[in-house]
């Protein structure tokens, strides 16, 4: 059973200013959102943009290192890689929040260094270091695309209970008050009537 607020002319006018203002909340969101949405198709093209140069870099690397592997023999590459430590270290640093969002970087510290063997591999090294830098633009881009993505759907949510769930309640309560406040004036002019009429 739906709440009925009290039939009067001030509970009236509340209701008129609830209904202005969510209908002023709405359309704030509707641009928040369709803000969001223009951020999103300029991320989605750098984003494709960025895959794009990433697996023509692994071409590249891959050709160089097999290059190198054939120049050099696998035995001879595997004991290079057994001497050289780990690669590249990367961690995880939150950098405050921007426009509402928590945006997160990403920090490389690589620590192998360039071996001179074959020149494809000393190539194949250092196109791995610039790809590294690509994939983790491209890591802190994807997840801002999908952070992007969330606050859309969150913001369609609170549209569509806006316009499907809070302004309808308004409406079907303004549209109650309005009917209780011509009842009673109705019944008020037939009262003056009898009474007038009895004088």
């Amino acid at each position: 059973m739906s709440f009925k607020p009290p039939p009067s002319r001030l509970e009236l006018i509340r209701l008129r200013r609830q209904l202005t203002l969510f209908q002023r909340i709405r359309k704030t969101l509707e641009d928040a959102r369709n803000s969001t949405i223009q951020r999103i198709r300029a991320l989605i093209t750098d984003l494709e943009k960025l895959r794009r140069e990433i697996a023509d870099d692994f071409v590249e690397i891959s050709t160089n290192f097999k290059t190198a592997v054939a120049k050099t023999g696998i035995d001879r590459i595997e004991s290079i890689a057994d001497l050289t430590p780990k690669t590249v270290k990367v961690e995880l640093v939150n950098r405050g929040t921007h426009m509402g969002l928590e945006v997160r970087d990403y920090v490389m510290y690589p620590t192998y260094s360039i071996v001179t063997e074959a020149a494809e591999l000393d190539i194949a090294l250092v196109k791995t270091r610039e790809l590294l830098k690509k994939l983790v633009e491209f890591a802190e881009k994807e997840t801002l695309f999908y952070t992007l993505l969330n606050r859309v759907r969150e913001y369609q949510r609170m549209i569509n209970s806006i316009d499907y769930v809070i302004i309808p309640r308004i409406r079907e309560n303004m549209q109650y008050i309005r009917l209780a406040l011509e009842e009673g004036e109705r019944e008020e002019f037939i009262r003056r009537k009898i009474i007038a009429s009895r004088i």
